[in-house]
């Protein structure tokens, strides 16, 4: 009997001790409170072209990055539209409810460097063994780049390419030019066919001069090699006699040649997209032809992705910052989704994005990755200083003047280089 009652002590205790662990422990978890991190992120594509699941590829890096941290939820605000975005993030700043990670509004990049309202991520960016700056496209990790320091972090890219109708060449007993072809092979098939919405910019950037510094700090249009590009655009326009071209031609089957935005292009090409667009027309992409003193140089876009410099949940936040834009399953995403490109060289290359994007474009005859990816190895960013927007107007409104008058185009650069100047220096 002595025996039987010290074990029912024992077990007594047993179970005393095991409850009161267990009670211990879900208090533990009861005290353990979530920590939610913020992004700050907008609805549609950055790209201007039509996108009915802009929250696919987000929802994709949320849910892998809530798996790796259980306690941790991700909340973003749906609806705000990309052209309310930059308004919404500034009031969100001035409200004390700047999301711990956000999209960064190409306009606002360098005022909020200057700000401090962005995270200077070199340091962390210097201890992860992950993630290498030569992963990434050059003119991508340029363009979140701020005084040799890191800002951002690219999410998406996207690039200008030439679309081509290749119907049109056809039935014009014309052939597709190589990768490698100029500004003479350009002009040469232009008058035979049509060209549309070529720019001053395309040429310029193709002849080898960037027409700002990235900084915002010189303007270049003084340079010799604007001077050719602007009167190579004069040659090209000379052939619009009867009438100027649009893209809305180029629809119509009218013109062989027009530059758009490689997000652009997949609207000819992918479904379901590619049903709104005339489907008896074969489309093909071409890098942009290279000027006489340059290459076959595109200008980029990079959409970028920010820390906070003030957040309370920074580790969290790089490792979803790391996680949005690093992860390869999410980068492939966004070629899948038809939002431009992928920043990191990797994702055109491997087998499974490759089956993925054939998959979406129901064909690989339009383009292949390879390409994009030549393309954008080889291509320069567009700069993200305050003034650029004014500084291009300006420019814009002077060339068009220049080569619709004929002017001579090294003496009026000359002049404009001085207009641009006194607007950079405000």
């Amino acid at each position: 009997m002595a025996g039987v009652f010290k074990g029912k002590i024992f077990f007594a205790l047993v179970l005393s001790a095991f409850l009161l662990i267990s009670i211990a422990f879900a208090l533990v978890l009861r005290g353990k409170k979530s920590v939610t991190i913020e992004l700050g992120m907008f609805s549609g594509s950055n790209w201007g072209v039509s996108n009915g699941e802009s929250y696919h590829t987000a929802d994709k890096a949320i849910a892998v990055f809530e798996k790796k941290h259980p306690n941790v939820k991700v909340h973003y605000f749906s609806g705000i539209r990309k052209n309310d975005y930059s308004e919404w993030l500034s009031q969100q700043i001035l409200l004390g409810k700047t999301p711990d990670v956000f999209f960064v509004p190409d306009e606002k990049f360098s005022t909020l460097v200057q700000q401090g309202i962005l995270k200077n991520l070199t340091p962390v960016i210097s201890k992860d063994r992950e993630i290498k700056s030569w992963e990434y496209f050059p003119p991508s990790w340029e363009a979140v780049t701020f005084g040799e320091k890191q800002f951002a972090l690219p999410y998406q890219t996207d690039c200008t390419v030439m679309a081509v109708n290749m119907t049109l060449l056809k039935q014009k007993g014309l052939s597709l030019p190589s990768r490698d072809w100029t500004w003479n092979d350009f002009y040469s098939l232009a008058k035979e066919t049509g060209q549309a919405l070529y720019s001053w910019q395309d040429a310029v950037y193709s002849n080898g001069v960037l027409p700002f510094s990235h900084d915002g700090n010189k303007a270049n249009f003084s340079d010799s090699r604007v001077a050719d590009a602007i009167r190579f655009m004069q040659k090209l326009s000379a052939l619009d006699t009867e009438r100027r071209y649009s893209a809305s031609d180029f629809d119509k089957g009218l013109v062989a040649f027009t530059p758009m935005s490689y997000a652009q292009f997949c609207t000819y090409v992918s479904y379901p997209y590619k049903v709104y667009k005339d489907s008896s027309f074969e489309w093909a992409c071409l890098p942009m032809p290279a000027g006489i003193s340059g290459g076959n140089v595109s200008r980029t876009k990079t959409l970028s992705l920010s820390i906070y410099a003030k957040t309370r949940h920074a580790k969290l936040s790089y490792e979803l910052l790391k996680t949005l834009v690093h992860d390869i399953s999410v980068q492939t995403d966004i070629y899948s989704m038809g939002q431009g490109a992928s920043p990191l060289r990797i994702v055109p290359a491997s087998a499974h994005s490759i089956s993925v994007i054939d998959s979406y474009t129901k064909s690989s005859k339009e383009y292949s990755l390879a390409l994009i990816a030549e393309i954008l190895n080889s291509a320069e960013s567009t700069p993200k200083f305050s003034r650029y927007t004014e500084a291009v107007q300006t420019a814009d409104s002077e060339i068009k003047s220049i080569i619709d008058e004929r002017k001579d185009a090294e003496t009026s650069l000359k002049v404009l280089q001085h207009t641009l100047e006194n607007i950079l220096a405000k």
